[in-house]
């Protein structure tokens, strides 16, 4: 099979999953315990919890394990929302309308004034608007949470961060980033960026499925979303040690050097250009600020992405019609209507994304796949 579908998530290392064996067979104590066994587990966690903090240019107590990406972004909004309703004060919420669905449902759910900006054709936040809304609520003096994704899941573009994060702070508000994305695919700064609080995924990098984390600035308040002792106090539950082990172990493998980056640009930009030139296809996202790995296109031959999905895998080749958390809606993107696209045109679209191991041998057998998946549904 050739997999191209790694927005939705990865293999798990060989090298990862080795390192996590002795944690579920032999040092499968609970870090909390007192005793000398324990402790040892403790420290392990611990080391763990600083290689993921460096990562991402944070300190190791900035980091708290969770289950994965949509918890962490739960926990952020939810966190911060929580924290002040105590206080019986309504904060206010920024997001646009892009963002993955654990953001948009939740922020439904919370007690809390929010806000909406729209995007551009090409998925990029329209500034102007985020700052109209900025002005708008400065008066009320109000607590204030922005929460965008870096990169989006289903386009791939990326966003000005650190820009926004510039915007966010003239008027006091906090940011929170979803990086599940770009987490490991691009360099991260949290200091450079601007960002108070990140969440990430383990299984985008390498790592079993169950594990994720939140970075919390130190100074952002935020209430427990799971309450306990562990973690500070901040995320209940005995911590799930073999998985954070896995999560740190997979780091070592995430390059995100300017070489590395620039070569997976390169490969992404060879197959958009074969697509485009052997079908006619419109990509889909910010032709060059998107993610490395990722390719959104819309096809205007007589079929859906679906239908070509379906073929494709009878082919053995995996992609996507856009994010897996998505897969059983039978409504088009909400991403590509925002961008523009029709109803139409959007269910006439499709992802595929890349790892550092996919090659242009690959490429060339995919896009002869392709034309002959599209010949077949169209007789």
């Amino acid at each position: 099979m050739i997999y191209l579908d790694y927005a939705a998530t990865t293999k798990p290392r060989q090298e990862v999953v080795e390192a996590m064996m002795p944690y579920f067979i032999e040092q499968w104590y609970n870090p909390s315990s007192l005793h000398s066994n324990a402790a040892k587990i403790k420290q392990d966690v611990e080391k763990a919890r600083k290689i993921v903090g460096n990562f991402i240019g944070a300190n190791g107590n900035e980091i708290y394990f969770t289950s994965g990406g949509s918890e962490s972004n739960c926990w952020a909004i939810s966190g911060f929302c929580h924290y002040w309703n105590v206080l019986n004060i309504r904060p206010v919420i920024i997001t646009s309308i892009i963002e993955h669905k654990s953001i948009l449902e939740c922020v439904k759910n919370m007690i809390a004034d929010v806000y909406y900006v729209d995007v551009d054709d090409n998925g990029l936040i329209k500034l102007d608007v985020l700052s109209d809304i900025l002005n708008d609520i400065s008066l009320l003096n109000l607590p204030l949470l922005c929460s965008f994704q870096l990169a989006n899941n289903e386009i791939g573009t990326i966003q000005d961060i650190k820009k926004i994060s510039n915007m966010i702070r003239c008027f006091g508000g906090y940011l929170h980033a979803d990086c599940v994305q770009a987490f490991g695919q691009i360099p991260i700064d949290v200091d450079e960026m601007g960002i108070d609080m990140l969440s990430a995924s383990g299984h985008k990098i390498g790592c079993p499925k169950g594990i994720g984390f939140l970075y919390i600035r130190d100074g952002t308040t935020i209430s427990p979303m799971i309450y306990g002792s562990q973690m500070n106090s901040m995320r209940g539950g005995t911590e799930n040690v073999p998985y954070i082990i896995g999560l740190s172990k997979a780091l070592e493998f995430c390059d995100v050097s300017d070489k590395n980056v620039k070569e997976m640009c390169d490969k992404r930009d060879f197959f958009i250009e074969s697509l485009e030139s052997k079908f006619g296809c419109k990509l889909n996202g910010h032709p060059t600020e998107r993610l490395p790995n990722n390719i959104n296109v819309t096809f205007f031959q007589n079929i859906t992405g679906e239908s070509l999905l379906y073929m494709l895998d009878i082919s053995g080749v995996a992609i996507s019609t856009g994010s897996a958390c998505n897969s059983k809606s039978i409504e088009p993107s909400h991403v590509l209507k925002a961008i523009g696209l029709s109803n139409e045109d959007a269910m006439k679209t499709i992802r595929i994304t890349l790892s550092d191991d996919t090659l242009y041998k690959d490429i060339l057998d995919v896009i002869e796949e392709i034309d002959k998946s599209i010949k077949l549904i169209e007789s």
